[in-house]
């Protein structure tokens, strides 16, 4: 009899269990994605550091190239030259699959630094673009205080 119970509570623990996969486009976060016309891939950065807001309610991820890793790795850098970094924000939004989980949803804003010159002579331009879409914002007021903001953040430590 102890058998046949445990039988029947297994079958039925996998009948439970087991349901249709989901739809793979179902599982992509079509809210979080950046549009076409802005091709991150192109500008071969890798991930540098992330973080949330909880007071805002955002997730932020910092891409970058090489240089731009190592001025925000060290404490001082010795030359900004050849810097680019690109600050991606979303809103959070409640995990669909994953009970208790935030993960990205609508896109915020986009925020782009790229080192122009050499040397002494090294000025770091700011861009920022807005929305779903990623308008380009022509006034970037504050942007000395975001360039602050954005190169202070400290690199993630990797293996």
């Amino acid at each position: 009899m102890k058998r046949i119970s445990t039988f029947i509570i297994s079958a039925f623990a996998i009948f439970i269990s087991c349901k249709q996969a989901s739809n793979p486009d179902q599982l992509i976060n079509q809210k979080a994605s950046l549009p076409d016309h802005f091709k991150l891939s192109e500008l071969h950065q890798k991930v540098i550091t992330s973080f949330i807001s909880k007071k805002d309610s955002t997730m932020s991820i910092l891409y970058g190239n090489h240089e731009a890793y190592n001025a925000l790795d060290s404490n001082v850098p010795s030359s900004l030259s050849g810097v680019s970094a690109t600050l991606v924000t979303w809103r959070q939004q409640d995990d669909p699959h994953w009970f208790g989980a935030r993960i990205p949803g609508d896109l915020l804003a986009v925020e782009t630094i790229k080192a122009a010159g050499t040397g002494k002579n090294t000025v770091l331009n700011y861009q920022r673009y807005t929305g779903k879409q990623l308008v380009k914002l022509a006034d970037t007021t504050g942007r000395a205080g975001r360039i602050k903001f954005i190169m202070s953040q400290q690199a993630s430590i990797l293996p």
